[in-house]
């Protein structure tokens, strides 16, 4: 994604209309990533000493396995934060929440019987009702940005939701630290996420419900100014979290292009919206060419104002359907809409993300493994495609339809000359 020598910029040269789109899932990530930094480390560390201490010791982890049934909490494993997934991280919260009274008689044992250092910090920071806030607070937040990042993982057709769901998101989180009549009525990207005269008071500010629950039960013991500290620190990562989404996804032209991508679903069609197709085609102008703007916007109309009697059950389908289904009107044996479904289904081709691509990329790897290195690419390919095919059904009643038996027939079924000729050239 350079702006200088990355692929992007090499083929921004040869096409210079070409329509360039971060992978949604990675920028959201990221934002993510970098709003964590502005929480203590120890955070983190925390839990990645929690899962050392305990999983890499089967002796150790048989004396929690006695603690969780001690305290009655479910018998689940700790879990090890990924430094490379993401989404994990808030399973690893959870996870540490719902252990905290075992972990905390555990390392409470532990730090008597071992004295271990590492036990003894452990159980410090399990003891500091500050670092059990900062866990509310992540399980809280995470679930919010996580839920965008998995819609967005989806292999459907989300290109024309990305500017809804991105806007909702993006408001829902300013909510928690902005004052509410600064968000009134104003455009999402003129509104200053880092002018504190916009923030609500530092003991207002919305951290979830089980951070303040935390807080409510050990007020007594918690430090003025280690509470603080941590109210600062979580209105620092809505801060920096709130820009890194202004930065990747508001501030710039690909934010109003996926708002002219809304055209493509079927309920934004019968309400009228927009009211022209031509600040979308002039963004494409590669698959539709400014002699056609006229018959492109006049089939839009046409199809907006007009009842279609065919497409009325289709308001509320898929896109992929409902285009297809306009695609197959006709007047006569001639196609009603010829320029506006070719546009329309051409679009849907835009990736919302790259996690589609990357699942491949792990099922290659699990097929084509080191005692199966020489599996030529016409196998694996055809591997693939198997598995893709048995995805939703038991490869044990599965049959093949007929049209693809007669597309293996095809491709495979050699003729009585071809045989005849490898033979031939065998005996040679």
């Amino acid at each position: 994604m350079g702006d200088k020598g990355g692929v992007k910029a090499l083929l921004l040269q040869k096409v210079p209309a070409l329509f360039v789109q971060g992978c949604v899932c990675h920028s959201i990530a990221l934002c993510a990533s970098n709003a964590c930094t502005e929480l203590p480390n120890s955070i983190e560390e925390v839990a990645r000493r929690i899962y050392s201490y305990i999983m890499n010791s089967p002796k150790r982890l048989s004396e929690f396995a006695e603690f969780q049934k001690f305290t009655e909490v479910q018998p689940h494993k700790i879990l090890h934060p990924s430094c490379t997934r993401w989404l994990s991280l808030e399973e690893v919260v959870k996870r540490i929440l719902e252990q905290w009274p075992a972990l905390t008689l555990y390392f409470t044992s532990a730090a008597l019987e071992d004295g271990m250092a590492t036990a003894s910090e452990v159980l410090q920071e399990l003891h500091n009702p500050i670092t059990k806030m900062y866990f509310a607070f992540l399980s809280f937040i995470l679930p919010a940005v996580n839920r965008l990042n998995l819609e967005f993982q989806a292999t459907s057709l989300k290109i024309h939701r990305l500017h809804t769901s991105i806007s909702s998101s993006f408001k829902g989180i300013l909510s928690y630290f902005i004052k509410p009549e600064k968000l009134k009525n104003k455009d999402l990207t003129q509104i200053s996420v880092s002018d504190p005269s916009s923030f609500i008071s530092l003991g207002d500010i919305y951290r979830g419900a089980k951070t303040e629950s935390i807080f409510l039960e050990h007020s007594a013991a918690i430090a003025k100014r280690d509470l603080e500290q941590f109210q600062i620190k979580t209105l620092n990562f809505y801060v920096t979290l709130s820009r890194q989404m202004l930065k990747r996804f508001l501030s710039n032209n690909l934010f109003s292009n996926l708002q002219l991508l809304e055209a493509l679903d079927p309920v934004n069609v019968f309400q009228g919206k927009p009211k022209s197709l031509i600040p979308l085609a002039v963004k494409f102008p590669n698959i539709v060419d400014e002699r056609v703007y006229e018959e492109l916007n006049s089939e839009w109309r046409e199809l907006t104002i007009g009842e279609i009697p065919a497409l009325k059950d289709k308001r509320v389908s898929e896109p992929e359907k409902f285009w297809h289904a306009v695609s197959q009107e006709r007047i006569g044996d001639s196609p009603r809409f010829p320029n506006l479904s070719n546009f329309m289904l051409n679009l849907m081709s835009l990736p919302h993300s790259s996690a589609a691509a990357e699942r491949i990329f792990s099922l290659v790897t699990n097929i084509k493994t080191k005692n199966r290195s020489r599996l030529k690419t016409d196998t694996l390919n055809g591997l693939l495609h198997s598995k893709n095919l048995l995805q939703d059904v038991d490869c044990r009643t599965w049959q093949p339809t007929p049209k693809l038996i007669d597309k293996m027939n095809t491709k495979w079924v050699k003729s009585p000359a071809e045989v005849s000729q490898e033979v031939e050239d065998t005996q040679f």
